[in-house]
């Protein structure tokens, strides 16, 4: 799959949404050595430190508005694929919901999915950003970076093309076998699922266990009384006390 490289770009989410707006289908990976406006989840700004990965996959999927968030798991899964065999414990890599990789905790990458409507079906853009040589300080998170946790030095670009294959594989998987798959993988992986998990659902806090994703990604969550609350959005946080 073609990987075009720039020195520099303000996002590369943006690039890829003009390239499927121009009828430029792809499917392709925009990659960037250097952000200047990177954006991520919410509308929240991704740092784009030179020597860490910045890239965003774009193309045209036959696909339903309502399903797109599915691939925000895939994508997570094709980067634990890619990043187990190279850190130090693999088993303390996990995924949060819904779209960030963390490691022992920390975040060491972001997953952002966003769509274009077209006249051939619907373009879709994935961006992915792994702290591969700096950590950036942000507000809300730990984070780490991969070559400080990982047996040797790696560099992005290398990363990116070492990706290409497993996303490929991951994305071919959950074109022909559906969600479900994906959904338990991803259920094994999660961060979290040991701890009792806090969520503001509907302007009400929800404080329980995490069960799984329904069938559009959305969190699935048991309370202290057996009530299963289905959260789509929001940020979830969670407790040092175990589930049980």
């Amino acid at each position: 799959m073609t990987i075009d490289i720039y020195d520099s770009l303000p996002s590369t989410q943006l690039e890829a949404l003009s390239r499927l707006g121009s009828m430029l289908f792809g499917p392709g990976w925009i990659q960037a050595r250097q952000q200047t406006a990177g954006v991520g989840r919410m509308g929240r700004s991704w740092a784009g430190i030179s020597g860490n990965l910045m890239a965003s996959w774009y193309g045209v999927l036959p696909v339903e508005l309502r399903h797109v968030t599915q691939l925000s798991f895939v994508t997570a899964l094709a980067v634990t694929d890619l990043l187990r065999p190279l850190v130090a414990s693999p088993n303390s890599l996990k995924i949060k919901w819904p779209n960030d990789v963390l490691y022992d905790g920390r975040k060491l990458c972001g997953i952002l999915v966003q769509t274009e409507a077209l006249d051939d079906g619907l373009g879709i853009v994935i961006g992915i950003g792994i702290n591969v040589t700096d950590a950036p300080d942000l507000e809300a998170y730990n984070t780490t970076a991969l070559n400080a946790i990982s047996r040797e030095p790696h560099d992005a670009i290398g990363l990116l093309q070492r990706l290409d294959p497993i996303f490929t594989a991951r994305l071919s998987n959950w074109q022909k076998d559906g969600f479900e798959a994906t959904a338990q993988e991803w259920l094994a992986r999660a961060y979290g699922r040991d701890r009792i998990c806090l969520i503001n659902h509907e302007n009400t806090p929800v404080e329980g266990t995490i069960l799984g994703l329904d069938g559009f990604g959305a969190l699935r969550i048991e309370d202290h009384h057996g009530h299963i609350h289905t959260v789509s959005s929001g940020s979830v946080t969670y407790t040092d006390t175990p589930c049980s």
